[in-house]
C-alpha cells in the first residue's frame, strides 16, 4: 500500500471495547471475572458475584465437597462479568503516509480493576484474576491497494492491546482518559510521554510478537488485523484470549501472556495503527 490509513467508527454501548468502523467491545470477568465483547444483538448473559455465591451454595447443599464444586464453576466458566465499551457514535481515525510512516490513535481505556465489588471480593479472600476477555470489532483499512495481497491480512493496519500500568509513589499522575483520541508514532512513543508523568507500558513476550510490529519494541499485543482492500466495508471480528489458549478468526492475535501480565489497578488500552512502508 501506498499509504495505509484505519478508520474506526465505535457501534458500541455495554462495557466493551468497540472500536469502531472499529467496534470493540471488551468485558471483564473477574475471580474469575471472564471479560467479552458482545455484539449489541446477542443476548447478553451477566453474572454478578452473588449468582456465583448462590450456585456454589447450591451445589455445596446438595452434598458436593467446595472442592468439586469449584472445579465445576470453573469448567462451565460460572464468572461474574464486567462489561466495558466505547462511546456510541465515536468515530476514530488514523492515517500513515509519506509524511507519517507510522501511526497509534488511542481508541480506549477500560479501568476492569477498579469496581467495588472488587475490592469486597478481596476482603472475602478471594483471589481476583482476569480469567478470559472476549472482544468483538468492526473495522476496516482505507478500502484500495497497489500490491497484490487484496483480501487477505498481510495488513499495514490493524488492532492492537497494551496494559497501563502506574509508578509506585508518582505524584504527578494524570488520568488516562487524557489521552484518548490522541495520535502517537507508536506505543513506544507514548510510553516515552507518559513515563515522566507516572505511567508505564507493561512489557510483552518477545514470541508473541506478529504482523506488522515489528522493530516497535514490546509494548503492545497484536489484536486484529484489516483485510486488505474491501472497498471500504466495515467486517466484524471476534476474538477471545484465555490464558492458556485462544479463539479468534483469520488474522487476530493470540494474546500470549497478556493474561497473566493484567495486575490490579492496571488499565487496558486499545490502539488503532497504520503504517506506511517507504518506496524507494
Amino acid at each position: 500500500m501506498l499509504v495505509d490509513f484505519l478508520t474506526a467508527k465505535t457501534l458500541g454501548t455495554v462495557i466493551c471495547i468497540l472500536l469502531g468502523a472499529y467496534g470493540v467491545y471488551v468485558q471483564h470477568l473477574l475471580p474469575s471475572f471472564k471479560s467479552w465483547l458482545l455484539q449489541q444483538e446477542r443476548t447478553l448473559w451477566r453474572l454478578d458475584y452473588e449468582d456465583v455465591l448462590k450456585a456454589r451454595a447450591l451445589l455445596n447443599a446438595r452434598g458436593l465437597p467446595m472442592e468439586l464444586v469449584l472445579k465445576i464453576l470453573e469448567d462451565a466458566e460460572y464468572w461474574p462479568t464486567r462489561k466495558f465499551s466505547t462511546q456510541e457514535g465515536r468515530t476514530v481515525k488514523v492515517a500513515a503516509t509519506m509524511f507519517r510512516s507510522s501511526a497509534a490513535g488511542l481508541c480506549f481505556d477500560a479501568d476492569v480493576f477498579n469496581d467495588p465489588r472488587v475490592d469486597g471480593l478481596r476482603k472475602g479472600g478471594e483471589k481476583i484474576r482476569i480469567k478470559a476477555i472476549d472482544f468483538h470489532i468492526r473495522s476496516r483499512d482505507q478500502g484500495w491497494t497497489s500490491e497484490p495481497t487484496r483480501g487477505t491480512f498481510s495488513t499495514s493496519s490493524w488492532l492492537e492491546a497494551s496494559i497501563l500500568r502506574g509508578l509506585e509513589d508518582h505524584r504527578t499522575r494524570l488520568p488516562p482518559s487524557c489521552w484518548l483520541d490522541s495520535v502517537f508514532e507508536s506505543p513506544r512513543s507514548f510510553q516515552q510521554h507518559i513515563t515522566p508523568r507516572g505511567w508505564q507500558l507493561a512489557q510483552r513476550p518477545e514470541f508473541a510478537e506478529q504482523g506488522p510490529q515489528g522493530g516497535e519494541g514490546d509494548l503492545a499485543w497484536y489484536l486484529q488485523g484489516n483485510r486488505v482492500a474491501t472497498q471500504g466495508h466495515a467486517e466484524e471480528y471476534d476474538i477471545t484470549w484465555t490464558q492458556y489458549a485462544h479463539e479468534s478468526n483469520e488474522g487476530s492475535g493470540t494474546g500470549d501472556g497478556f493474561l497473566d501480565e493484567l495486575k490490579g489497578g492496571d488499565l487496558l488500552l486499545v490502539w488503532a495503527r497504520a503504517k506506511h512502508e517507504m518506496r524507494h
